[in-house]
Order: structure tokens, then C-alpha cells, then sequence
């Protein structure tokens, strides 16, 4: 019953969502949104002292997990493959202890995970200085070459 439960959940959230997205959150996957209302809810009913069979939202989190590093090489286009494949590895595995820890209830570790999803997400955006220097130099060369021709 409860497998019904959570289908349904996820196709009225992500209906939801893709109704308000554009005019609240253009950006929002409204799957993702369906998804992650799901695990939110199907916790929060569990924490409030109701029987949940913890493996549901377990997969939901997971799938969650996959779905924002998929939303991150998005960010990661223009890095280098091997940058990308070290920042996606490093978010799922983050991101899978992570929600272990959510349905162990261990917090500490939860929040450290957090920490460092974060980082994780703020990093493409910043970078190691040698890999966003040279990729940023062959560009502007790159294109001062081709500026030269063209004029």
C-alpha cells in the first residue's frame, strides 16, 4: 500500500510543480520536486512516530542524489572530462552516505555531509586555481586568435 502511496505522491507533486514552476521557479525540475516532497514527507511522517518502510524513501533520497549530480554536469560542461568524473564520483558517494545517515538518524553526520555537498556544489563555480586558470587562458586565447582573423 504504501509503494500506491508514494506513486501517487510523486505524480500529484511533480503535476504541482510543473503548474507553478513557471511563474515561481523556472529552474525547478518538477520530477525532482515530486521526488524529493516524497522523501521529505514519507520522513517526516516517520518521524512523527508512524511505521514507514524506511527502504522507500532510501531509494527516493538515492534517486535524488543522481538526480542533482546529473543537474551539476550540467554546471560542469565546461571542465575538463576527468574533473568531471572526479566531481560527480565524489557527489554521489557523498551524497549516498548522506542519506544513509538521514534514515539512521545520525545527524552529525548528516549535517558534515551536508557541509560537503555543499562545498561539492559551490566548487565548479570556483575551482582549483591551476584548472580554472588554464582552461580560462586557452579560451581568451582562443578567441583573441580568432578575432584577429576576422578583422
Amino acid at each position: 500500500m504504501l509503494i500506491a502511496i508514494t506513486i501517487s505522491s510523486i505524480l500529484i507533486l511533480t503535476a504541482l510543480a510543473f503548474l507553478v514552476r513557471k511563474s515561481v521557479a523556472p529552474w525547478l525540475c518538477p520530477l525532482c520536486a515530486g521526488v524529493a516532497g516524497t522523501w521529505l514527507g514519507l520522513l517526516g511522517v516517520y518521524f512523527g512516530g508512524f511505521t514507514v518502510d524506511l527502504r522507500i524513501p532510501a531509494i527516493l533520497l538515492g534517486g535524488s542524489v543522481v538526480g542533482l549530480a546529473a543537474q551539476g554536469e550540467k554546471i560542469l560542461a565546461n571542465k575538463s572530462e576527468t574533473y568531471q568524473l572526479v566531481w560527480k564520483t565524489l557527489f554521489v558517494t557523498v551524497g549516498f552516505a548522506t542519506a544513509w545517515f538521514v534514515i539512521n538518524l545520525a545527524w552529525i553526520e548528516v549535517a558534515l555531509g551536508l557541509a560537503i555537498l555543499g562545498f561539492l556544489t559551490f566548487l565548479p563555480w570556483v575551482g582549483f586555481p591551476s584548472t580554472v586558470h588554464n582552461a580560462t587562458s586557452g579560451r581568451v586565447e582562443q578567441l583573441r586568435e580568432q578575432m584577429k582573423s576576422c578583422c
